[in-house]
């Protein structure tokens, strides 16, 4: 039996499914994806997520921080929304009739934007081992030939239930594990049925391979059927293996393809100083005029020549993610040589797999500490910043700061609420630092997305945590089985 991927022509190369599960067996008979008691099959489709009607509602007294440089911060400012959209904000705001959210010991903000997660292996976070056969990318490689498109949508839902719990309102989905048009269904239905904002990245299959093109010719199909119809909470974009992996024709190719039909296109880049140096990714890419705003580049660790110049001077995006970089050993985020350079800087979750959690205001801190860090100094980077690469920062990568970012009027509603009287908040002093330092995912009491009201009082509202769960259990439990009955055999 076997799988097929794609070569740049679009014709299809075999690769033999039972070579490639022989390496997931190895991963399996390693207790990587151990069983969890209790865990059983869910019927593939809808019906995790009752999504809350929009409706109309004043949040009432909070510190407001706006991330809108006209507007600023308002320590005891109102949040109007109406039918999905921010219609005012300011202080002693009137709205007959509009249901009040006390936000008196509240932080409201903007809901936090993330740019670069491969969110299909969140079924199996946390099983990046400690040596090469249970390393992550021998798990990508080999798990994910073994998953079917339910068990990708299964990660996707566990990832947008997190997200949301933990005051991610939108994320990048960056879907490398696309076998077949199928795998992009199933995570796109995931993001329809539970409420997110989201980049959908159409990406590849197999990780460590080269010169496999993205499917471009499905980026149409998908547009009609999943994005068009999504109302703005979905977006598309193209994930590219891009010149580190794959020859610059076909680079070429898949950038006129994105940029045809208006897409943001995104590669890993500049992971290993060796292959930067052999590579010369960015150079390349400058040459070849494919740098620019619409770009993404995740990592970009090793920094050679003059690449910080030329990513500044065209306004490319570089998705930073810090705990995934020091867990890979892709070196140390370079955060502050980008900031001197000026480039456009956002933030990402990469993948549970190594990360765990995706705790932004983790990665916020983490960030600054390696700024300060790097610097050897305690003012090298202000908690503001931060702050901004995770709210206008991210909606700047993806496109859509003229829709989320920030508490402006007229954008849409997504907002988070942060408690302050928690135990690890006390007392209320600085808030941007309070967020930046202090803030867990436990703290935050309310979240917002496009109008409705999706977190309250600490508890997600209307979705199916319990069947999520188990749904992912479920995944570990059958990828684990497989792949020991393929080692026996």
């Amino acid at each position: 039996m076997t799988k097929s991927m794609w070569n740049k022509s679009g014709a299809r190369l075999p690769v033999r499914r039972r070579d490639v599960l022989r390496g997931a067996a190895a991963i399996g008979a390693a207790s990587l994806l151990r069983p969890i008691p209790g865990a059983y099959a869910a019927a593939p489709g809808e019906g995790y997520a009752k999504l809350p009607a929009r409706g109309e509602f004043l949040i009432r007294n909070a510190y407001v921080l706006t991330m809108d440089d006209k507007l600023g911060d308002l320590p005891n400012g109102d949040i109007h929304v109406r039918n999905g959209a921010i219609v005012a904000v300011g202080t002693a705001l009137k709205a007959p009739g509009a249901k009040i959210i006390d936000g008196k010991t509240m932080i409201a903000l903007p809901g936090l934007v993330e740019t670069h997660w491969h969110m299909w292996g969140t079924a199996a976070s946390n099983t990046a081992g400690d040596d090469p056969k249970m390393g992550y990318f021998s798990f990508a490689k080999a798990v994910g030939a073994i998953f079917k498109p339910e068990d990708n949508a299964r990660g996707v839902r566990l990832a947008i239930a997190e997200a949301i719990n933990s005051g991610l309102t939108t994320v990048h989905n960056w879907s490398h594990n696309l076998v077949t048009p199928e795998y992009a269904d199933a995570e796109l239905q995931a993001h329809r049925a539970m409420g997110g904002r989201a980049l959908f990245g159409y990406g590849y299959f197999g990780i460590g391979m080269q010169n496999q093109a993205v499917r471009v010719s499905d980026l149409g199909r998908v547009n009609e059927r999943w994005i068009k119809p999504s109302e703005g909470m979905l977006t598309l974009g193209v994930c590219s293996r891009g010149p580190e992996n794959n020859d610059m024709d076909m680079v070429r190719m898949e950038w006129e393809a994105a940029r045809k039909l208006g897409l943001r296109v995104s590669t890993h880049t500049g992971t290993s100083l060796a292959r930067v140096k052999d590579r010369q990714t960015i150079k390349k890419l400058n040459e070849a005029g494919l740098l620019g705003p619409d770009v993404i580049l995740v990592h970009d660790t090793n920094i050679v020549d003059n690449d910080n110049e030329l990513l500044a001077k065209t306004k490319t995006e570089i998705s930073l993610s810090p705990f995934t970089e020091l867990r890979t050993g892709f070196g140390i985020t370079p955060v502050g040589a980008f900031t001197k350079a000026g480039v456009p800087l956002s933030l990402s979750v990469d993948t549970t797999v190594l990360a765990g959690n995706c705790d932004m205001f983790a990665i916020m801190k983490a960030l600054l500490n390696i700024a300060d860090g790097e610097a050897q100094s305690e003012f090298a980077m202000p908690a503001r910043r931060a702050l901004e690469m995770a709210t206008m920062g991210g909606a700047r990568a993806l496109g859509i700061a003229d829709r989320v970012g920030s508490l402006t009027p007229g954008k849409r509603a997504d907002i988070i609420l942060i408690r302050t009287t928690d135990l690890n908040m006390a007392p209320f002093t600085d808030p941007v630092h309070m967020v930046i330092q202090s803030t867990n995912p436990s703290n935050v009491d309310t979240v917002v997305i496009d109008g409705r009201i999706m977190k309250s009082g600490g508890k997600l509202v209307g979705i199916d945590v319990a069947r999520i769960v188990r749904d992912a259990a479920d995944t570990a439990k059958r990828v684990r089985a497989e792949a020991e009955r393929v080692n026996r055999g």
